[in-house]
Order: structure tokens, then sequence, then C-alpha cells
């Protein structure tokens, strides 16, 4: 018998997403509805969205990447047949409704779609754990082998930042030894826990050990003392050639002028007690820069306390700067626009490209005219390959150019595996676009 018709059949109807929703809506009507409640799925669903990366680092849901992606997991026009269609520019639709407030009810089987977007049934769904973060709750282990307390969790803060080329989290974890370590985010597993993506500070405690090792070890290589504190051998060169330099910068310091300056700099400071740090340094210029180049922990130890500068931001007019910025962005959203090689438009982009990316990164809530106008013009990586597609098939179409998909996703340089994302929306362009010169044509 011949089974391709029922095939297409099946393809056209979307059969395999029907009976996929069906068994899990049996298996919900099924399971124990006290066993769930609504806060919990809620947190759970927030865990699930984190491992696609839709969750940001300030602990937000990326709205606009969700609906992107949620739209494309489904063919055109499945929602609408079934009551579930999405309009972006709604506050209050069902998917925004479902990802934000546990406390509003959002029928199951909109639960379900969202399910299926996750790639999760409703038995699966029981088992996830609640959403600890990016990199759970802590307290986290020092991975500094140099040290005494090394894998033990003694580590109470991290510090989340965000990756600016793939926007996941990065976590920097800084122990009392000094040794400091990151790693991109977020955490799959346990043994995430205890895995480096970089050093960015060894520490005194490390610095130690290996002056140690390599003073009381002399037949130890210069490979097994890189095993013994876990890092690579041009590490080891590198960090023991700079000892080696202090070392030699400290033998060249002269005992007697250094207990000289000291007593002059204690005796200035006991003349001038409300002197700032700059103000001393000013004062006792050669003192003080003998003193900065030979015995820098002796003189900070002694020197005034930092003062804060206070009431700085105080003459910053900030809704000056919130209309100025806008109307900045605006203008260089234009340009963009016009390039002819397409670029991504983000929030570190403009911030460069305007000199303000500071202000964008550590004061952006005082800007809210700003931080809204950000969110409608920056772009989701699927956003900005759905544009360079848009812009290839306008061509193609102006050129009397038959528009073929696997084409278009050459000249735009999507991946296969990112193809399946956008291709419902490049289809729905295709179809606008021909629709629209149809009418042209029959006008004419």
């Amino acid at each position: 018998m011949d089974f391709s018709i029922l095939e297409e059949v099946k393809s056209l109807d979307n059969t395999d997403i029907q009976v996929k929703l069906a068994k899990m809506a049996y298996r919900l009507l099924n399971i124990d509805i006290n066993a769930i409640s609504r806060k919990d799925i809620f947190k759970r669903y927030r865990l699930l969205l984190r491992e696609k990366n839709l969750i940001t680092t300030a602990n937000r849901i990326r709205q606009n990447e969700l609906f992107d992606t949620f739209q494309a997991r489904f063919p055109i026009g499945f929602l609408e047949k079934y009551d579930s269609g999405l309009k972006q520019e709604n506050e209050y639709n069902w998917l925004k409704v479902l990802t934000r407030n546990e406390e509003r009810h959002v029928h199951p089987f909109r639960h379900l779609l969202f399910l299926y977007f996750l790639e999760k049934d409703v038995e699966k769904l029981l088992h996830v754990g609640d959403d600890a973060g990016s990199f759970g709750t802590g307290p986290w282990p020092c991975l500094n082998k140099a040290a005494d307390h090394y894998k033990q969790l003694v580590i109470n803060h991290v510090t989340i930042t965000r990756d600016y080329k793939s926007a996941n989290p990065i976590g920097t974890f800084e122990c009392s030894c000094g040794f400091v370590y990151a790693r991109k985010g977020p955490d799959q597993s346990k043994k995430d826990t205890y895995r480096i993506g970089r050093v960015k500070l060894f520490g005194d405690t490390w610095n130690k050990k290996l002056h140690v090792l390599a003073k009381n070890n002399e037949n130890l290589s210069t490979r097994a003392i890189a095993g013994m504190l876990g890092v690579d051998s041009k590490t080891v060169i590198k960090y023991l050639s700079k000892n080696g330099q202090k070392e030699k910068a400290d033998s060249k310091a002269s005992p007697l002028l250094l207990q000289k300056y000291r007593q002059r700099l204690l005796d200035g400071l006991k003349e001038y007690p409300r002197d700032s740090r700059t103000k001393i340094r000013e004062r006792f210029k050669k003192e003080y820069t003998y003193l900065y180049r030979y015995d820098k922990e002796w003189l900070f130890g002694h020197s005034p306390e930092k003062r804060r500068q206070t009431g700085a931001n105080k003459t910053v007019n900030w809704s000056a700067r919130d209309d100025e910025y806008c109307k900045a962005i605006k203008q260089l959203y234009k340009e963009l626009l016009a390039l002819e090689k397409i670029v991504r438009i983000t929030k570190s982009l403009i911030g460069k490209r305007l000199g303000i990316l500071s202000n964008l990164e550590k004061h952006l809530h005082k800007l809210p005219k700003t931080k809204k106008l950000l969110n409608n013009v920056t772009e989701s990586v699927p956003q900005v390959q759905i544009r360079r597609c848009c812009k290839i098939i306008d061509r193609m179409l102006q050129d009397a150019e038959p528009v073929v998909l696997w084409k278009v996703q050459r000249m735009g340089a999507v991946k296969s595996h990112h193809i399946h994302e956008i291709k419902p929306h490049l289809e729905a362009y295709i179809h606008m676009k021909q629709e629209v010169d149809k009418d042209e044509r029959t006008t004419s």
C-alpha cells in the first residue's frame, strides 16, 4: 500500500503536535492535583527558561526573545486554530501573564503549549527543582589549589554580570584568600559548581605557595609545580618572573632612606591631620614617590583613608539626560538600519557608538525613557537574522529571482540549527510580499 498520501496529510494537519498535546492532557488529568501548586509551577518554569538562556542577569525574563522563539516552535496558524494566538504589543497576552504573574489564571491547555515549547512533559515538570538562580544559592567552593580550604564551601557571594557576546550570565567568585575566578552560566549540573572558566586573580596565598614550591623544591619541574597549583607551565613561569622582578626591585631600596622617609611622612601626618591622601602626596612628593616604589604596603597602611565624594550625582539632571539620550538613540537607530551591511543592534553597540555605555550599564534605572526605547530597538540573535534574510528576500524579488529558502539561509549565514526558529517568520514575510506584489499588479 502507498502511505505517502497519509504522510502528507499528517504533515499538513500537524498531527504529531496534536497527539503529543493530547497525551500530555491525558497525563495531566490523571495526576494528583494536590501534588502541584501555581507557585511551584511558576518557579519551575523560570528554571527551565533559565536553561534556555531566556532569563537576564537581573533575573528578568527576556520577553521579546521568548515571544519570537515560542512562535517559531509552532507552525503558522497553529496557535490561532486553538484560540491561543499572541500579539507581542499586548502587555497582557497569555504568554506574558503565564511567565510574569503566578497569581493569575491561564487555561491548562496553554500551559501544555508552554510545556511543548520547553520540550518537557507533565511528569518531567513535576521532578524539576525550584529556580535557584544561574549559579545556585551558595555557598560556593574556593577552587584555589594552594589554599587549605580548597573545594570547601567558603564563598558566600557571587557577582553576576552579562556576557556582551552571548548574553549569558557570568558569575565571579571571590575568596578571602585572594583567589578570584569566573565562569559562564547558567550551571547545568552540580559538577559545574567546581568548574573554573577563567582565573581573574590568584591572590597572596597562591603566590606564596608558588614561591615556597619553587624555592624549597629544586628538584620539582615547572610542570610539576603547575600541576600542584592547578595552572599551566606558562603561568608558573610568568608569576615566578614577576616575583623575581619584585625581589630585585626591593633589594635596591636603602634601609636608611626607607626609615628616614617613613619618619618624615609620619611627622607630616601629625602636622597636617586633616589633609587628604592627595594633599599629603603633594606636600611630600619625594618621600611619597620613594615609599610608593619600595614600600607600598607600609605607605598605604599609614596614609589617610580615601575620602568618598559626596553629592557627585546631585548636579546631574537625569530627566534632561534621558531626553537627550532618546534623541541620540533614535537618530543612531535610523543610521544603523540604513547600513548596507546589517549589524545586530544591541545596548552595547549603541552605548559604544554614542559614548554613553557606562551610564547605560550603571544608571539605566534613572533613564526610564531610554530604557523603554532600548527594549524596543535592540535585537535578539533571531531578530537580526530575520532582518538580514528579509533584506535578501527583497533583493531577490526586486531582481525577479525565485525565492528559495535554502539559498536565503546560505546568503544570510544562518546556521542550520537556527533556521527552524526563523523559518515561519520568513515564510510569512515571503507570502506577505507576494500578496502585495499581486495586489499592485491587479491595481495597475
